[in-house]
């Protein structure tokens, strides 16, 4: 089953660059979406119910969708079901 994970982050977030390393280590394809260079990025995230970084949106074939506000290792992990 195919799996969008699109986080939405900020170049000066610690949390944010600590879940790319990760995602990146568990060989999770993802789409970063800087909201500090990209307006429309920053009201998706905002639209997403964002108030901080990262905010994770991950998005299944079978029509699930989660939204993963701060680096939630284990909401990821079930979410992906890694």
């Amino acid at each position: 089953m195919a799996t969008t994970v699109i986080i939405y982050t900020q170049t000066t977030c610690g949390p944010c660059q600590e879940e790319k390393m990760w995602l990146t280590s568990q060989q999770v394809a993802f789409e970063d979406r800087d909201i500090r260079k990209n307006d429309t990025y920053f009201q998706e995230a905002i639209n997403l119910g964002a108030s901080m970084t990262p905010v994770t949106h991950i998005k299944k074939d079978n029509g699930e969708e989660y939204v993963i506000h701060g680096f939630d290792k284990e909401e990821i992990k079930k979410a992906l079901s890694l």
